[in-house]
């Protein structure tokens, strides 16, 4: 595949991810905190950098959060700079374990890729949250936020993104890793 195809389709599945990534919360409104309890906005940073690469999911990660507020005209103040570091990381996260697991068979890249990624987000979120963004953050409030208020998105994310990667690269519509 050449080198300009190759950027062209990593455009347009980043820009598809974009727009999953605008199009689900308002999907699963009828779940109470369906964002939170879902990880509807990480299910596409995650896989966009999966698919892509670590700079256009460090992209993805960075627009999900910021078009709202750019469409909408909302003030500034609303824009959760803990929403924006914490998908930039897992979108850069996804795309570096990937190109660095790249010589793995295709299930082990994807499959080690994305719980690597879902652990190291939830520590350097934690980190973050506690040293920068939320006052009095503990370690309890940490394992709740990280692992059991979301158990469902984790399970999600663990059960879908593997088998969406992997049938995306079989027939060819994703060229990575």
């Amino acid at each position: 595949m050449g080198k300009t195809k190759r950027c062209l389709l990593d455009l347009l599945l980043a820009a598809l991810c974009v727009g999953l990534g605008l199009l689900l919360p308002g999907a699963f409104r009828w779940v109470e905190n369906g964002e939170q309890v879902l990880l509807l906005l990480q299910l596409p940073v995650l896989l966009c950098g999966l698919l892509c690469g670590p700079a256009y999911g460090l992209s993805c990660g960075l627009l999900i959060p910021v078009l709202p507020q750019l469409f909408s005209g909302a003030p500034e103040g609303l824009l959760s700079i803990s929403l924006l570091w914490e998908l930039a990381i897992y979108g850069f996260l996804a795309g570096l374990l990937t190109a660095l697991l790249a010589a793995a068979p295709p299930v082990l890249n994807v499959s080690v890729s994305l719980l690597g990624t879902m652990l190291l987000g939830r520590v350097f979120c934690g980190l973050l949250d506690a040293f920068a963004f939320v006052p009095g953050y503990t370690w309890s409030l940490w394992v709740q936020e990280s692992f059991v208020h979301c158990l469902p998105g984790i399970v999600l994310q663990a059960a879908s993104l593997p088998l969406i990667t992997l049938a995306l690269r079989r027939c060819g519509a994703a060229s990575r890793p």
